[in-house]
């Protein structure tokens, strides 16, 4: 179902972390993590855990992703069943399942067999017990533990032909690697907005690995 998107309320104080976000400036929260290997644009991280509220949407990638950044932002702003505002983090994650790319395991936008699945990343504060309660359904929340990610970075706007890109390329560098292999889905992290200047924004492509020995 598709809304009206002059409906989101957007906070004040996120309103105006966007104006330095114009220029890549970004001003919130990210999961913590530790970088355990760098070479050129791709790192191998270890992560804290964190939390996430995610939901799953029917439908194209665009279509999907405008319908799940709007009930996502509406709970992180206000419209949950504690009417708690959260303040805005990044990346902002998105998945999809599908067989384009050959892989050993499984792929923050991340696709399922029924379309997308995007998730936000709360605030490093919350946790499953204390984050606000969603009034929408379909969003849930969970845990992510500690764990060690393959990323891929890269700019400009971001598309499904550019995800399924540097995913591939993500996958042929840890096909070399004697070190770590997947064990997850494929995510596409987006660090900003549509107001930032194409050029200047932050895209990445993530994947869960374990040590292969």
């Amino acid at each position: 179902m598709a809304h009206d998107q002059s409906q989101l309320s957007i906070p004040l104080s996120e309103k105006l972390k966007g104006i330095p976000g114009i220029f890549g400036i970004r001003l919130g929260e990210e999961p913590l993590y530790e970088v355990i290997q760098s070479i050129g644009d791709k790192e191998i991280r270890k992560y804290r855990p964190f939390i996430t509220a995610s939901i799953s949407v029917n439908g194209s990638f665009e279509e999907a992703r405008k319908e799940a950044f709007f009930c996502l932002a509406n709970y992180i702003f206000g419209k949950n069943k504690d009417k708690i505002q959260l303040k805005m983090t990044a990346p902002v994650l998105q998945e999809e399942t599908s067989d384009y790319i050959p892989m050993t395991s499984p792929v923050l936008q991340e696709p399922t067999q029924n379309g997308w699945t995007m998730s936000f990343v709360l605030p490093l504060e919350y946790t499953l017990a204390s984050a606000p309660t969603p009034k929408d359904k379909r969003i849930h929340l969970s845990k992510n533990q500690e764990r060690f990610v393959a990323t891929l970075r890269y700019s400009g706007i971001n598309d499904l032909d550019k995800i399924r890109k540097h995913s591939a390329e993500l996958i042929q560098w840890l096909s070399k690697s004697f070190i770590y292999r997947p064990v997850g889905e494929i995510q596409s992290a987006q660090y900003d907005g549509p107001a930032t200047i194409p050029f200047l924004r932050k895209n990445e492509i993530h994947l869960e690995v374990t040590k292969a020995h």
